[in-house]
């Protein structure tokens, strides 16, 4: 709406303005109209972002073996959708072990589960990614939960 309203001011301005300010007249409504489309383009970018932002509780039992999770994404492999889970560990003891990630539907049914294999050392950090058959897509109202 509002990159319309700068249109119709362009055009009063090209109706009242002389022939030598019409140009910077132009450039002026151009430039505010182009501020309007990058900020409704940053919005959608952020909502978009908002809506897929990925939360999963730690258990107890991992918090007790000296484990945090930082930043969690889910992106897609070469053959699936949204089915490759990525989760930023943090060792604050020494731990070698399994940990298993489950994706549960809206409606509280198991829709997928992988296992992946968390090594590290006291202070270290890294990704481990958790693959889902490729047909498990991860949707922004799942559940995902780790054992």
């Amino acid at each position: 709406m509002k990159l319309f309203l700068h249109f119709g001011i362009l055009s009063i301005f090209l109706i009242s303005c002389s022939s030598s300010s019409v140009k910077e007249k132009i450039n002026k409504a151009g430039d505010i109209a182009g501020q309007a489309s990058g900020e409704f383009a940053k919005g959608i970018g952020n909502g978009v972002s908002k809506a897929f932002d990925v939360k999963i509780d730690l258990p107890q039992s991992l918090s007790d073996k000296g484990i945090k999770f930082g930043k969690t994404t889910i992106s897609s492999d070469s053959i699936g959708t949204d089915n490759l889970l990525s989760i930023y560990f943090i060792f604050e003891k020494n731990f070698s072990g399994k940990i298993t990630a489950k994706v549960f539907d809206n409606k509280g049914q198991e829709m997928g589960r992988a296992v992946g294999f968390a090594e590290g050392k006291e202070n270290e950090t890294k990704f481990i990614d958790f693959h889902f058959d490729k047909r498990t897509n991860i949707d922004s109202d799942c559940k995902i939960t780790i054992e």
